[in-house]
């Protein structure tokens, strides 16, 4: 499956498109995190950083927490998460690089190991699409692009679903999550998000997957798990790159 609407590159994003094979004929591409020199043309992360990032598993005592915090919520219905998120980790490097650096092939890479974890979901064949945790538009300006769609663009590459980056907006410039603590997350995000009007005319009666590169307390991808509930949906599932204590 495609898209329901395609993801677009922003000018600069057209440019470094161009320009970035150039600079890797010339400049033998090297690893994201380490600049080892890369052996395998289809990956930017060396072998050695990636066995560096540990993976997440149902067992683990992070998973199962975060995992019956959602579902407490009434909104979602299961969890689905590929890595831990570490402090000073290989992890967080890439997911720096992919925000803030404009490095969104790696976005891509990380959603195609998270969707690695999606097609063995149980409930993977009832899936509708993907939607990408929205940016507000003045925070999607001045980035030039939403993370989260690369991220769904990985997850699509490897499991077929459509991405669907045109269901959901954030119609509320909210401040950074980082410093809040879980009832200030919430606080914040509560009220940030709304379906479009053609979200609205989709939403009814499917099941969706939500995705976002990390998951801390869970506020965000909650809310706008409320607001596809509140506009029909079956079942909501939360996905991320990352879990984070």
């Amino acid at each position: 499956m495609g898209s329901l609407l395609p993801i677009t590159l922003r000018p600069m994003d057209f440019v470094r498109s161009i320009v970035r094979p150039i600079r890797e004929f010339i400049y033998p591409p090297v690893c994201f995190v380490c600049d080892a020199p890369l052996t395998e043309s289809n990956s930017r992360v060396c072998g050695q950083c990636w066995t560096r990032i540990r993976p997440v598993d149902s067992e683990d005592e992070l998973y199962r927490v975060m995992s019956d915090r959602l579902r407490v919520s009434g909104s979602i219905a299961h969890l689905v998460s590929a890595y831990h998120f570490e402090k000073d980790g290989v992890l967080q490097s890439l997911i720096h690089q992919l925000k803030y650096e404009a490095f969104t092939r790696i976005g891509i890479e990380l959603g195609e190991k998270l969707g690695g974890v999606v097609a063995a979901m149980a409930g993977f064949p009832n899936v509708y699409g993907i939607i990408p945790v929205p940016l507000h538009r003045l925070k999607e300006r001045e980035r030039g692009y939403n993370q989260s769609e690369f991220i769904c663009k990985g997850i699509s590459n490897v499991t077929g679903l459509q991405v669907c980056p045109a269901l959901l907006f954030r119609k509320k410039y909210t401040r950074s999550q980082t410093q809040l603590n879980a009832a200030e997350r919430k606080e914040n995000v509560g009220d940030a998000f709304e379906a479009t009007p053609f979200g609205r005319s989709v939403i009814q009666g499917h099941t969706f997957i939500v995705a976002d590169d990390v998951i801390t307390t869970g506020a965000t991808i909650e809310a706008c798990a409320r607001v596809l509930k509140a506009n029909g949906a079956r079942s909501v599932i939360a996905a991320s790159v990352a879990l984070a204590e």
